[in-house]
Order: C-alpha cells, then structure tokens, then sequence
C-alpha cells in the first residue's frame, strides 16, 4: 500500500480528473454515481486517506471530532449530541455532526467528508459494516456506538439484557401475553425478551412480533398491524419511544385505557417517555458517549467491546394485571 499516495494518483489509477476526486472525497452530490463508486473504489482498495500525513503530526491536529448519527428525528439520537459535545467539550475538541439518514451510501460520503476536514476521530452510529471495514482498512481512528459489532470498537447498551429486563418487568406485573412492536425478526431486544420467555418456559407467538419501520412507524400501518392480530396482548414494548406514542394514540383510539387495561414499555426513555409518562428502558448515553471521546483521544490503540448496562425507569404505564 502507498504510504503517501495523493488525489493525484488516485484521479490517475480511477481514469479522472484530480478535481473530480477532490469532489468526491469531499461529498459533492454533483459527481456522476459511476464515477463516484469508481474513485470510491480506487480509495479503498490503494487504503487512501485524505490528509493522512498531517494528521499523522501531533501538532496539527484539527481538534475536531465527527460524529455520524443514524436518525436525528429521533430524539434518543438528539441525546447523544448533547452528550458528545459535553464531553468533547471538557476536552478541549468541537465535534461536526452528520446525519446518514439510514443511508449507506450519505454514510460513505460523510466518513470520506471527516477525512478530507483531518477530524481526530470519527463515532459511528453505523448503517452499513462495508463503510466500518473501510474504516479500518484506512487504520481510521473511530469508534462504533449503540451497536455490538465483532471486530470493530464499540460501545453500545447491551440490549438484549434490556430485552429481558423488559420482559421481567412485566411478567412480575402477571403479564404473559407481551407484544414486541419493532424491526426486523432478528432485533436483539427481541430475542431478549424470546430469551426471557424460553426461561419461564412460556411460547412467544408468531405474531406478537409486530414488525414496523422503526424510523417512520405511522399510525395507519400501526392500525393494520394491530387489527391481523388473532389474540390481543396485555402489553406491548415497544422498540422505540416513538413508535411508543403512536401507540399509544391508536390504543386510545379503540377505547383502551393505559395502563388500566394495557400496558406500554418502550426503549430509549426519551423526553416522549417522560411526557407520557412511560415505563422506558433507558440507554446510559452520557457514559456511552464520555466513553467514546476517552477512548478516541487516548485508547484507540487498544481495541474495545464496552457493554454498558440497561436501566428500568418506572413510570405510571405498566399496573399488575389482575385478570
């Protein structure tokens, strides 16, 4: 690998203009997508990174930290950047938000844009592993967060304890027919909370998996979802405290009284959960956040898998069912 290939080579090796991969590196949406995945390629393969021999000189570091975050609509997220910038902060650094959108491709073009800026160290909230091993394969210094990835430094919640906790907490409440509303069948807070059942040897049905787009649950297709099933629970969790509001909407809608007659636990304890007054499993972000800017200035030599511990706040959503 060339220890200190410029644009100049790259736009030579991907048959382009040196300018052309300057746009590219720096994000230019102008850039044919052909042409972008070309020099993208080029970049990955020759491991070049933009500004790499300065940022290599101590002296020059930018004091910045990137940070790229999955969905800033969502407040759990809106969290994390008070905290980041508190800790950065308190370390003299400033930090660049970016938001991917759940785009893997905006992802790519933000990393490639924190390269070009000589940021310190970039956190992930990651879309796709493909721009992690880019990551690595460039011995970026970056660190994952609120995921557990093998062979990458994270820093996340264990949710699959969170899953269980949930699962606990309601079933101490004499509750036995527990919904999941959430994506994707292999969710970790869902297999928590399967786990949780198995141990009590109780069957989770098929259809108390409510799968929803976690990012954009509306009340229609919650509306639906709720209507397929053959057998109602007596409470719901919720992935998410969005979604948690939304359902809380369509259960009011049919009549039914929180926590009289359903009860509701959501993840994220966001400030929706504390104006609901929701039962909420909540991430520890300022530690998950104070732990990535530690790690970035001063452990990344090392690599690290931090589980943090989930936290039950109770609140008035969850009673004793007494049926």
């Amino acid at each position: 690998m060339k220890k200190n290939l410029t644009m100049k080579d790259i736009a030579k090796l991907a048959g382009v203009s040196q300018p052309t991969v300057s746009r590219v590196v720096n994000g230019n949406p102008t850039v044919d997508p052909e042409v972008r995945e070309r020099v993208e390629k080029i970049i990955l393969q020759q491991g070049f990174k933009p500004n790499s021999s300065a940022k290599t000189l101590r002296s020059n570091s930018s004091k910045i930290i990137g940070v790229i975050l999955f969905d800033l609509s969502n407040y759990y997220y809106l969290e994390m950047i008070k905290y980041v910038e508190k800790a950065a902060g308190e370390n003299g650094y400033t930090v660049i938000i970016l938001n991917s959108q759940g785009d893997k491709n905006l992802e790519k073009e933000h990393i490639l844009n924190l390269q070009a800026r000589n940021v310190d160290g970039i956190i992930i909230a990651p879309v796709d592993r493909e721009n992690l091993e880019f990551l690595k394969k460039q011995s970026e210094n970056f660190v994952v967060i609120d995921s557990e990835i093998p062979q990458y430094p994270c820093i996340f919640t264990s949710l699959l304890d969170g899953g269980k906790i949930a699962a606990q907490y309601l079933y101490s409440l004499n509750h036995k027919k527990i919904a999941f509303i959430g994506a994707d069948k292999k969710n970790i807070k869902l297999l928590g909370i399967k786990e949780f059942f198995s141990e009590k040897k109780m069957k989770f049905l098929n259809e108390w998996f409510i799968e929803t787009d976690t990012t954009n649950s509306n009340l229609q297709n919650l509306s639906t979802l709720l209507d397929n099933l053959n057998e109602f629970p007596t409470a719901f969790i919720t992935s998410n405290d969005v979604i948690a509001l939304n359902l809380t909407k369509e259960l009011e809608k049919r009549g039914l009284n929180i926590p009289k007659n359903i009860s509701i636990l959501s993840f994220d304890d966001t400030i929706i959960s504390t104006a609901l007054n929701i039962t909420s499993i909540k991430h520890p972000v300022d530690i998950m956040m104070t732990k990535a800017i530690d790690y970035l200035l001063t452990g990344y030599k090392m690599p690290i898998q931090k589980s943090l511990n989930p936290i039950l706040i109770k609140r008035e959503s969850c009673t004793f069912l007494t049926k």
